[in-house]
């Protein structure tokens, strides 16, 4: 038989096999045929086939990055770009680019961050994680600062220029805080890049002067309103003793004037302490007594700062003074007045009592009220007296449980301490509904609702959701107790299936509670067994192996002067210069011919990738080590003394880089010349090629 012949036959068993193949396979795994023939070509978009991968592993994704990759390098490009965006983010707020400004340390900052705490915990160095997270945030928000000082302050002139004084007054008092908090967040920031360039390669000598000038013009700026609408004060306060506690308060004499020493006399002030406030009214002179008596500052406290705050409309400025105290602690006294002895799902039952130290009323701390360990709510005590009356949530379990009210201090001026009661929780009958199932091919979408037997939404609990008795997926309700999932349904089932949601109860003081509905699913198909599967993958191998074996035994059988001798001795005669480029050259210009392909399918992304892939191929021979390399290290490797070699590398390069790495898509144009360069490195350029699409 001849070579046709044989290859005939053998594409006849081949056409066989496919049939027998295509009869028993069932749709379902032809599905999944094709999903996996879809998932290698997208593998082969990023890394190209098997025997190519080596070209481009060197730098990864980093969202994608693996122990095989540089990781050194990418650790190295996140810690750079995180640098580069703080920087750029100062650049555009000096420029008054507020949008831009943000959009720098905004979700992909923050994505940025995430990965380069991800690969630096891989690589085992230190990692500058909290400097680049705190600077980024106050970054963030010394941005909104500055915008929102500039519309304030184009407010207050208006109000100005209206004649509208108390506006204009109310105005300039917001003005001040804000320039004072620009003025904190820019230090801040400036110790933030000190500390970045200490531990980087980064240069942010440029963002620290554009921050330097934002928050000094704005400085300059309020000293002018300043000046307009106030007063400047100074607070000076005397104590009699440094050791103090709630027994034994602070006792002070103070004076409050203004910066010029007249004393603003016959007033009410505010005077701020820590998280509390107290109330003293000057004399003539300006003098006042302060008495105050610590409850929530640390034992470790060693100086108290006391700042007066003027009323909104007031002419003055604040000023803040600071005294040494020594801090002992006591112990408080916790009675509750009024409990529930039994309470359900919803209920609201008051829950009162007092905080005291030898009789006398504490004020301005919380205290936190807990049923069965969860925590239900956290109140004030004002005066000595608090009182709670929030509902009973579903995590209560039924039974007897401790209803606790805790002070939940530790090592401040007034110790820990608790009060506990018993209190009976009963069940809840609840109610569950499907409201929908609705099916489309193998999956089921279900709608319903979770409630009490009075119809009550209950939100935040968590559903079973069950297909013919099995769980595949569990959800969680929303507010009104409504709930939806979609799930498929195993490849196992069809026809009329039970699709239940279910209620456990677990851990609830809500009853169990279900509901089901029944669908038809479109079968999956028949299950072929694995014995089968197996018997014909074994047919097509002997087929092929059989085919093949007849084809190399014709073409060996053939005659020397026969035309498909003839024909492969003038195909197959290549000289040793022609067999190098073919090593080189082969593996090379199905990938330019992917990357055409892949352009002209609209995919400039792809196409960018695949070009340098070739290009690292091409160039692979020159130097030993070369997987190692990221994209920027192989163009410092490889470039050449040749300019126009060098540009090419580097265009390609650029575009390899924007198509990984950036959230921007490669223009069209910019990925024809990345091929168009890549052709050139690769020694494959065509002068036209109807390959390579024209733009539009």
């Amino acid at each position: 038989m001849n070579t046709v012949g044989g290859r005939a036959l053998v594409l006849a068993l081949s056409l066989i096999v496919l049939v027998i193949i295509g009869g028993i396979v069932p749709l379902g795994a032809a599905t999944a045929v094709a999903d996996s023939e879809t998932q290698q070509r997208v593998a082969v978009q990023q890394n190209d086939s098997a025997e190519e991968r080596n070209e481009t592993t060197p730098h990864r994704n980093p969202a994608e990055y693996s122990e095989d990759g540089d990781l050194k390098g990418v650790e190295r490009w996140l810690s750079n770009r995180l640098a580069s965006q703080l920087g750029e983010s100062a650049i555009q707020l000096s420029e008054g680019e507020y949008e831009l400004a943000s959009e720098y340390v905004g979700e992909e900052y923050r994505d940025r961050l995430e990965q380069y705490v991800d690969v630096a915990g891989q690589t085992g160095g230190e990692s500058n994680e909290e400097t680049f997270k705190e600077t980024g945030e106050q970054q963030a928000r010394l941005t909104e600062a500055v915008q929102e000082y500039r519309a304030t302050k184009a407010e207050y002139e208006a109000a100005r220029q209206d004649g509208n004084e108390e506006r204009a007054r109310e105005l300039a008092r917001e003005l001040e805080s804000l320039a004072n908090e620009i003025e904190s967040l820019g230090g801040s920031i400036r110790e933030g890049y000190a500390d970045i360039e200490t531990e980087t390669d980064a240069d942010l000598s440029e963002p620290d002067a554009a921050i330097e000038n934002v928050t000094d013009e704005v400085k300059s700026e309020q000293a002018i309103v300043r000046e307009q609408e106030f007063e400047e004060t100074v607070l000076s306060l005397t104590t009699e003793r440094e050791e103090i506690s709630f027994r034994d308060p602070l006792v002070a004499t103070g004076e409050l004037r203004t910066f010029d020493g007249s004393p603003i006399a016959n007033e009410e002030i505010r005077l701020d302490i820590g998280n509390h406030s107290e109330r003293v009214t000057t004399d003539a002179d300006g003098g006042f007594s302060l008495e105050y008596r610590p409850t929530d500052e640390s034992l470790s406290t060693d100086e108290l700062d006391i700042e007066y705050v003027p009323d909104t409309q007031s002419i003055y400025l604040g000023n803040e003074t600071t005294v040494d105290v020594s801090i002992e602690q006591v112990e408080p006294t916790l009675v509750l007045t009024e409990t529930p002895s039994e309470v359900a799902y919803g209920e609201r039952h008051s829950v009162t009592g007092e905080l005291t130290v030898d009789g006398r009323s504490v004020d301005s701390v919380p205290v936190s009220v807990s049923l069965g360990g969860q925590q239900i709510e956290t109140i004030p005590v004002r005066n000595g007296v608090f009182g709670s009356s929030s509902p009973i949530p579903a995590a209560v379990e039924d039974g007897d449980r401790e209803l606790t009210v805790r002070l939940p201090f530790e090592e401040q001026a007034l110790a820990g301490t608790a009060n506990t009661t018993s209190v009976t929780v009963r069940e809840t009958q609840s109610t569950l509904s499907i409201d929908e199932a609705s099916v489309s091919g193998q999956e089921v979408t279900v709608n319903g609702s979770f409630a009490t037997v009075d119809g009550d939404g209950v939100r935040g609990e968590s559903l079973q959701i069950r297909v013919d008795g099995s769980t595949v997926d569990t959800v969680t309700t929303e507010d009104g107790g409504s709930f939806g999932t979609t799930v498929s349904v195993p490849s196992s089932s069809g026809g009329d299936v039970t699709v239940t949601a279910v209620y456990t109860g677990e851990g609830s003081n809500l009853a169990t509670a279900r509901a089901e509905t029944t669908v038809t699913v479109s079968g999956a198909g028949s299950q072929i067994p694995t014995s089968v599967l197996l018997a014909v993958g074994f047919v097509a191998v002997i087929t092929a192996g059989v085919g093949l074996w007849w084809v190399r035994r014709s073409d060996e059988g053939a005659s020397p002067g026969s035309p498909e001798r003839d024909q492969g001795a003038v195909t197959g005669s290549r000289t040793p210069a022609d067999r190098s480029t073919e090593s080189t050259a082969d593996p090379v210009e199905p990938l330019l011919e992917r990357a055409a392909d892949q352009l002209a399918a609209g995919r400039p992304d792809d196409a960018a990738r695949t070009s340098y892939a070739a290009v690292r191929r091409a160039l692979a021979s020159r130097i030993d080590g070369q997987d190692s390399l990221t994209h920027w290290e192989f163009y410092q490797t490889y470039r050449s003394a040749d300019a126009t070699e060098s540009e090419s590398l580097r265009a390609v390069t650029q575009g390899y880089e924007r198509a990984v790495f950036d959230r921007d898509d490669v223009s069209k144009t910019e990925s024809m010349y990345v091929l168009e360069a890549a052709r050139r490195l690769c020694g494959l350029e065509e002068s036209s090629d109807d390959s390579v699409p024209a733009d539009d």
